[in-house]
Parts: structure tokens; C-alpha cells; sequence
């Protein structure tokens, strides 16, 4: 094969290669909900709570890319899993939609609602639900509409057949809002296995090292499209963390998701949209740890 013929070859093969990243970046990744499967194991998880699951999906950005179709596929998926628990990280809406209609409210409703958990269904709010007063107003009325219970600066005991527990604490976000690490933690005990939720990633920073055992995040996306010197999103709130896990302080993990939704671009390039199911385990303290 001639020299002129074999760089034509390879020129022809990258175009492809090109051609097939670009068409899944725009018209695949988008749609397809992968699923991270996490282990949470530490002497701080009651035995009583071996087992449980907990789904946490983040960033829905509904309203400009995500649709009903989308979310059709997306609550399919997460049902499919059966998880026992389901945490939301905040941002219901597209910061881009300028209005929402009542049908959007009636999908979402009824959507979120569909969502099943025995042992409880909780949200935190994003920057994107702080918007203004009238979309605040709206996202807590379909989380609550729908079976979610909203943590703002709180935290709820989660049980499983049983008088002990895990503790998830939901922060408020910390671009929009107003954390209140005092009120957040007001009744966490020290020994409990402590989630903390919070929309920004940033915000790991600032929780008790002590108390914290796992810290969930979202908003970044992941970078949405994602190559190794940069990424397409890079919101505020992110500029120490921007995807993946971290060890904080050598006490605790932030885990990062890359959410579910889509904003400014319709595009996800090694950044898959995702959900990520947890799973407890108890571990015994045996002799010699």
C-alpha cells in the first residue's frame, strides 16, 4: 500500500472515530442513565441497617432538555432498582426555563411521586431552585407533593425494622441559601453513621469532621463533557471539586455525582448522566481492629 494511501486510511479511521464520539456525545450519553453501584461499610452502620439501599440521583434540570420521555425512562430505571431509600440533590428545574407551566408541575408531581422507597423519599435543595420566590415556592410544592421530605439545615433518623439507625443531614445550598451547620447537626450523635447532603461540592469544606462520615454532592455535572486538561461546565461552587471522590481531611469521602440532567448544551462526553445506588453494610469490630 502506498504511503498516500495508508494517511488517507488513518484519516479516514479518526474521522470516524470522531464522527461516532460526537454523534454519542450529542444523541446518545444524554439518555442513557448509567448506574454506579457503591458499598458503604463501616462499624458505625447498625447491623439492623445491613443491606438497606439508597438511591441518589441529582441535578433533574427538567424543563429544557429533560422532558417527559426522558423522565419516563429515568423513574423506570430507578424503580427497577428497588431501592429502600431515595435522596434528591436539588435542582428540579433548568436555571434556563423562564416559566413553568401546569402541565410541567402535574408531570414532575406525578413522575416523583411514582418513585418508590419504604423507608423514605428526601431532597435538598439546589442553586438552580433558588432561581426566585415563585420557582422556590413550585419545587417545594412538588417535592412535597410527591412524597418527599425536604431537609433544609436538618436531619432525619433513617430505621430499618429496628431502634437504631443512620442519619442523613441535608444542607441547604451554599450558593443560594444559608447553611446553618449548628441547626444541621443539632441531632446527630457523634457514633452515628452521618450522610451529609449537600447540592455543592464546595461544601465539604465546611462540616464536621467528626461527625461526617459520607458527603454527597452534585451540581457540577461532572463537567458534562469532560476531557483530561478541562471540561464544558464548570459552575461556581465546584472550583476545589469537580467530579469524582475525594478524601477530606483523611475523615470523610465526598463523592460527587454527575447528575441526571443537562444544562446550557445538551452533551455528555466521559461524564455519563448517572444514578448511584448505595449499599449499607455493617461491619462488625472483630478482635485485633
Amino acid at each position: 500500500m502506498k504511503i498516500i494511501q495508508k494517511v488517507l486510511l488513518v484519516f479516514a479511521i479518526l474521522i470516524s472515530i470522531i464522527s461516532l464520539l460526537a454523534y454519542d456525545a450529542f444523541y446518545s450519553a444524554p439518555f442513557r442513565f448509567t448506574i454506579r453501584y457503591e458499598t458503604l461499610s463501616s462499624i458505625y452502620i447498625p447491623e439492623q441497617m445491613n443491606d438497606v439501599s439508597l438511591l441518589y440521583f441529582s441535578d433533574l434540570d427538567y424543563g429544557t432538555y429533560m422532558d417527559q420521555n426522558r423522565l419516563n425512562r429515568l423513574i423506570n430505571r430507578m424503580n427497577g432498582l428497588s431501592p429502600d431509600v431515595v435522596i434528591f440533590g436539588g435542582d428540579l428545574f433548568d436555571v434556563a426555563v423562564t416559566s413553568i407551566s401546569n402541565t410541567d408541575i402535574e408531570v414532575l408531581t406525578k413522575k416523583l411521586k411514582e418513585i418508590k422507597a419504604p423507608l423514605g423519599k428526601f431532597a435538598i435543595l439546589g442553586d438552580f431552585d433558588y432561581k426566585d420566590t415563585a420557582r422556590l415556592d413550585v419545587v417545594k410544592k412538588i417535592l412535597y407533593d410527591s412524597d418527599f421530605e425536604l431537609l433544609v439545615n436538618q436531619s432525619i433518623t433513617i430505621r430499618n425494622d429496628g431502634s437504631q439507625g443512620i442519619s442523613v443531614v441535608g444542607l441547604d445550598s451554599q450558593l443560594k441559601g444559608h447553611i446553618n451547620i449548628n441547626s444541621a447537626f443539632s441531632n446527630v450523635p457523634r457514633t452515628a453513621f452521618a450522610i451529609v447532603v449537600g447540592h455543592e461540592p464546595n461544601g465539604a469544606k465546611i462540616v464536621p469532621n467528626d461527625i461526617t462520615k459520607y458527603y454527597l454532592a452534585g451540581h457540577t455535572h461532572g463537567g458534562q463533557a469532560y476531557w483530561l486538561f478541562g471540561a464544558l461546565y464548570l459552575p461556581e461552587g465546584s472550583e476545589d471539586f469537580l467530579r469524582g471522590k475525594h478524601e477530606i481531611n483523611g475523615s470523610f469521602t465526598l463523592d460527587i455525582s454527575n447528575g441526571v440532567g443537562t444544562t446550557d448544551t445538551d452533551v455528555r462526553f466521559l461524564s455519563n448522566a448517572e444514578i448511584v445506588l448505595y449499599r449499607l453494610e455493617h461491619h462488625a469490630i472483630t478482635e485485633g481492629n
